[in-house]
């Protein structure tokens, strides 16, 4: 997907004023780890380590929350997209950006309103990096929320880094796959998923431009119709991609879940087509699996399926 990662990093988050602001540089004892991250932080009392993503959240109120997600972008091509332009044109309203120091890492702290689902969230983002990866500590919650709020923004603030500490970025995964199913090489965990291709480059240079992504909602969800949350689904990329009619859309099952498969094409670029794969839980969560290949690849596509097929549940 082309500018694909760009685009996530601009979608999933964002000074007026600048200054230099230390965080710990010692943990305390009240200090918890992320699981399958180096990174430790003083969440909020109410506060519990998610079983959903990478963080901590309040049990009873799906709107608070506070994630960490690495991404495989360079920090200083990442804060590039934090303009407060991008940021008014999709609806998020910028309040203050703020340089630091973390870890020996440079970073930014950004706050920032943004509506969502007739609801309006307010955020403290903790951003950080070098030149390979880039990692977000995101703290949400309702704008109404106000003490909550200075409790989650207070909390974000405590993150300290070890960067002694050897880490899985699988180990808090709650699912696996069989990585030498396919030729295809993990690259890097993404939030709730992990990103495949063949050489390890972002984006990728092999020929054939394959790239898995898989991932898992960190919500729980009501959804009526499994199929066409599928097709919608096309929309939310950063390309608009349409469901190749010949191939259809078709019902598959995977370590005892149930959902669909279908493939697609990019509307922008005939040379770009998608394979994607969504498995339902009962409860409302979902697992998605997206892969893109060049058109008409089959070898490509074939080792997408290869490890998609592996899919089991911790």
């Amino acid at each position: 997907m082309k500018n694909s990662l760009k685009s996530i990093i601009i979608l999933l988050f964002f000074s007026i004023t600048c200054f230099s602001q230390e965080l710990p540089v010692e943990k305390s004892e009240n200090h918890i780890l992320i699981e399958g991250t180096n990174i430790y932080l003083i969440p909020p009392s109410s506060f519990e380590p998610s079983k959903n993503f990478k963080g901590f959240q309040k049990p009873i109120d799906p709107t608070s929350m506070i994630m960490a997600m690495e991404i495989p972008g360079p920090y200083n091509e990442v804060i590039k997209g934090f303009s407060e332009e991008m940021m008014k044109a999709r609806g998020m309203d910028l309040i203050s950006k703020k340089e630091v120091r973390i870890a020996g890492f440079d970073g930014l702290i950004i706050e920032l309103n943004q509506a969502a689902n007739g609801m309006v969230f307010s955020k403290r983002i903790l951003i950080y990096g070098d030149e390979k990866a880039s990692t977000f500590i995101n703290g949400v919650y309702l704008k109404d929320s106000v003490q909550l709020g200075e409790s989650i923004k207070a909390s974000v603030l405590t993150t300290y880094i070890d960067t002694a500490l050897v880490t899985d970025p699988r180990a808090a995964l709650d699912y696996t796959l069989d990585e030498d199913a396919g030729a295809l090489k993990f690259h890097s965990a993404i939030g709730n998923g992990m990103l495949f291709n063949r050489d390890l480059k972002t984006p990728t240079e092999s020929l054939d431009k394959v790239v898995l992504i898989t991932d898992k909602s960190f919500a729980k969800m009501e959804i009526p119709d499994n199929k066409a949350f599928c097709i919608s689904r096309l929309n939310e990329y950063p390309d608009k991609f349409s469901v190749i009619d010949d191939k259809g859309i078709n019902e598959i099952e995977l370590d005892g879940l149930s959902g669909f498969e279908l493939y697609a094409s990019n509307d922008a670029d005939e040379t770009e087509e998608m394979y994607q794969v969504m498995l339902f839980e009962e409860d409302g969560g979902y697992f998605l699996f997206v892969g893109t290949y060049l058109a008409g690849n089959e070898n490509a596509l074939e080792d997408i399926k290869a490890v998609i097929n592996t899919f089991e549940r911790k």
